[in-house]
């Protein structure tokens, strides 16, 4: 039974929504400020469901604590509407943005995608480390850290969009590729997913390592990954 965590400071939403998955099969916790929600390890739980505005510490924040340490799928529910919202949401590590009010089957489709998507990365087949400029990818525990050995953080899609791009060296992938491989939608010409998403782990590195540019844009091609790779036994 998953664990979902739902941070909502509406009882009468929180309710509804625990009802409504606890009734198919979840496991439901209801946390009503995101105070109260990080009295939890963020891998006590399979996925989040945080609203934007909460008492005290707002959920945007919240997401933000969670990325530090964990991959744990994200989803913002919020009031807040509109494409700027949306894609702000997204850059501090949500994987989903859920405009109110919402349809609940909607919600669900998107949770289980999620899960589903999270546990494709852990059973993925590849395995070993590789090694480039100084950083180490541990694909048997889906991990990477960067210079001195330091734990980089990454979401399941984070993970997933470093992996592509590895296996690809020296070609690049399309944003199409990432999309529809990675994120499970058909790009649309003004969607920016896929770009969000590239933004976002390169920001992650780069707070390790701000000279790091491993990540390039080739125009009409998508992106490639241009550091030299070597197998680390």
């Amino acid at each position: 039974m998953p664990k979902v965590h739902i941070v909502e400071d509406d009882a009468e939403i929180s309710e509804l929504l625990s009802t409504y998955l606890e009734r198919r099969d979840f496991t439901c916790f209801v946390s009503g400020s995101a105070e109260n929600a990080r009295n939890f390890k963020p891998s006590e739980f399979d996925i989040f469901i945080v609203d934007i505005m909460l008492p005290g510490q707002n959920g945007l924040d919240f997401c933000q604590w969670v990325r530090r340490t964990s991959d744990v799928p994200l989803i913002i529910l919020s009031a807040e509407k509109g494409d700027a919202k949306r894609i702000h949401g997204i850059e501090t590590g949500a994987d989903d943005y859920i405009e109110k009010p919402f349809n609940p089957r909607e919600l669900l489709a998107r949770i289980s995608a999620l899960l589903r998507r999270s546990a494709a990365t852990y059973r993925a087949p590849s395995a070993g480390k590789v090694g480039f400029s100084g950083w180490l990818l541990d694909r048997t525990r889906q991990k990477l850290h960067g210079p001195d050995a330091i734990h980089l953080p990454l979401s399941s899609t984070e993970y997933q969009l470093l992996s592509a791009l590895i296996a690809a060296i020296p070609e690049p992938v399309s944003r199409e590729e990432i999309a529809r491989n990675i994120l499970n939608v058909d790009l649309s010409p003004e969607d920016r997913r896929v770009d969000i998403l590239v933004s976002r782990l390169r920001k992650k590195i780069a707070t390790l390592q701000p000279s790091a540019d491993f990540i390039r844009t080739v125009r009409n091609r998508g992106y490639q990954f241009c550091a030299d790779i070597q197998d680390v036994d």
